[in-house]
């Protein structure tokens, strides 16, 4: 702005030693290309716009018995700050200052507007589609659970030595990148999609059978991608070594071992972790902010052991495919369903129906 200002006083300083002499053609000339002339009477006037340079105007009036506009008397009663638009007029460099940069995320009732749409969004969407990105969403939350089995979880003397810090590089190291990816592909995800259904239908901007035909297809589409995944990484043996193997192992052991209650508690807490983080990417505005949104409610979540159904789709399957003697009962009875039950209870009450509560219901 100081530098805008001190090229605007230069350029008015030239054109006042250019207008000093009116007899001298050339100078004329310059004054002329540097402003427009106007046709009343004499007086000089500064003209600041964001289209033009700023600059001494010299104006001539061709009747000189009609009062000018811009004459002294006239210009103290004008409005000060009355733009003059001259950029139409000549190609000038256009300079715009103090402008408010906007700001990097939306504020908290326009990031609900956006969970609406998005709502809507869903509900017009064909059957086809939803099952297919749900297929992509559930592989690739896998993908993040396979790296966090293969890197953070199979560091036993790390895990030794230091466990609080050996869990935060699971949290931190896995499925982090594996929301990050489903975000940025659009993917189908069941356990945020109940946050986002049910904020469209406590809204009423969707009709209930679009949320439950949403949830089946989406939940549907995770668990076979997940299984999916879960297959080609057997078969890529990426657990193959034995700190992996023992990892992935007593991980999907240790996630069929839960009591009801236990596992049902810890769905809920995850839930609502994940929730925020989609809350987050569609408050940001920047792949920056998204990534930031997602990875610290994604890592907290995983350092403290709370379970997520849609990651364990993947890890216990992969599990049971490297040696343990888990059944599918045992999976379905012990750690899906109640996790899942506890998901879709976190969704719908503490983030959906808090932030209906917050800012929704008034309209």
């Amino acid at each position: 702005v100081n530098l805008l200002s001190n090229f605007k006083y230069l350029a008015a300083k030239k054109c006042f030693e250019g207008l000093s002499d009116r007899n001298t053609p050339r100078r004329r000339t310059a004054a002329s290309k540097c402003c427009h002339t106007h046709t009343m009477t004499t007086a000089r006037h500064f003209v600041m716009t964001s289209g033009g340079c700023g600059g001494a105007h010299i104006t001539k009036r061709r009747y000189p018995s009609r009062p000018s506009a811009m004459s002294p008397g006239r210009l103290r009663t004008a409005p000060k700050k009355t733009p003059v638009n001259v950029a139409s007029r000549r190609k000038c460099l256009t300079v715009v200052a103090n402008v408010v940069p906007q700001g990097d995320a939306l504020p908290p009732p326009a990031v609900f507007n956006a969970v609406l749409a998005t709502a809507e969004k869903k509900a017009a969407q064909d059957l086809s589609t939803t099952l297919v990105l749900g297929f992509s969403a559930g592989a690739l939350i896998g993908i993040g659970a396979l790296l966090m089995s293969c890197v953070g979880a199979s560091s036993p003397a790390l895990a030794a030595a230091n466990p609080g810090l050996c869990n935060f590089l699971k949290g931190a190291v896995g499925l982090p990148a594996g929301l990050t990816l489903v975000i940025l592909t659009g993917a189908e995800l069941f356990t945020g999609n109940v946050m986002t259904m049910f904020s469209g239908l406590l809204a009423k901007r969707i009709e209930a059978g679009a949320l439950f035909r949403n949830w089946l297809l989406s939940y549907a589409g995770n668990f076979i991608g997940s299984i999916v995944m879960a297959y080609l990484a057997f078969g890529a043996k990426t657990a193959s070594a034995p700190a992996a193997k023992a990892a992935v192992v007593g991980i999907a052991t240790s996630k069929v071992s839960l009591s009801f209650g236990g596992a049902l508690c810890k769905g809920i807490l995850c839930n609502w972790l994940v929730c925020l983080a989609v809350w987050g990417t569609m408050a940001s505005t920047s792949v920056a902010g998204k990534v930031l949104a997602i990875f610290w409610p994604i890592t907290a979540f995983v350092t403290l052991g709370f379970e997520h159904s849609v990651a364990n789709m993947f890890l216990i399957p992969h599990g049971m495919l490297n040696g343990a003697q888990i059944t599918v009962k045992d999976m379905m009875l012990n750690n899906i369903l109640p996790v899942t039950l506890g998901n879709v209870i976190s969704a719908v009450i503490f983030v959906a129906g808090l932030h209906f509560w917050a800012y929704g219901r008034q309209n």
